[in-house]
């Protein structure tokens, strides 16, 4: 059985309002981050690519990882879930973790962290409901610290 949703010219309007909000905040996130971005199914990902030495049993290469940043679910209030993983060697991590705690922007009451770590990489993973552009002050002070 087919369902259409039938909506208003106020209704179309007030939709379209919202997706060119969230395609100014992409942007000005965008530029924050100093990233590519792309909004696919409701969801606005940003690309960043970090470029690491890694030194394991006296050897080292040197590779490019993407870093993964995104929100999605908009509210009218600005505040979006905002995620990312940032993939740091271990000296870096401690740096990094100092310099969001340490963010002019206190952490939103809805913040999770945690990370995965092995001994020549580790990923920080965060999640924050509050303004995408504030998430990316953040996070982009912790990464400049780390020279990314």
């Amino acid at each position: 059985m087919f369902h259409a949703f039938i909506t208003t010219g106020k209704e179309r309007r007030a939709i379209e309002q919202v997706e060119k909000s969230i395609e100014i905040v992409a942007e000005q996130v965008a530029q924050l981050l100093q990233a590519e971005v792309a909004l696919i199914g409701g969801k606005v990902l940003f690309d960043k690519k970090r470029t690491l030495k890694i030194c394991t049993a006296g050897h080292s290469f040197v590779c490019t990882l993407d870093l993964d940043i995104s929100f999605e679910y908009f509210h009218e209030d600005g505040s979006a879930v905002n995620r990312a993983e940032i993939l740091l060697l271990p000296e870096e991590v401690q740096p990094f973790l100092t310099a969001l705690n340490t963010s002019v922007y206190p952490f939103p009451t809805v913040y999770r962290q945690w990370i995965h770590s092995n001994p020549n990489l580790a990923s920080v993973c965060l999640v924050a409901t509050e303004p995408p552009e504030r998430f990316a002050e953040r996070l982009t002070m912790a990464l400049q610290l780390v020279g990314c």
